[in-house]
């Protein structure tokens, strides 16, 4: 992930992005808060390639991922 993707996830909060991730998952996510300090981001799930690896809710958790997993970050035009 590059400097300019990073200020993208933090001029994103509450809105919606795609996150590409290095094991080939590709998501839609809101941006809850981005941390330099933990480097992680808490999102909550839209849409992804990879269903099966997340449990089903009633109520849609919200989710982690850290920055070393995230390969590459788009804004996403429709948020």
């Amino acid at each position: 992930m590059t400097e300019a993707e990073l200020h993208i996830l933090k001029s994103s909060i509450g809105k919606v992005v795609r996150i590409i991730c290095h094991e080939g998952e590709t998501m839609l996510a809101r941006i809850h808060t981005v941390s330099d300090e933990d480097e992680d981001v808490i999102y909550d799930l839209i849409s992804t390639t990879k269903e099966s690896q997340y449990e089903k809710h009633d109520e849609q958790p919200a989710y982690l991922i850290r920055f070393r997993d995230i390969e590459r970050v788009e804004p996403f035009p429709a948020s």
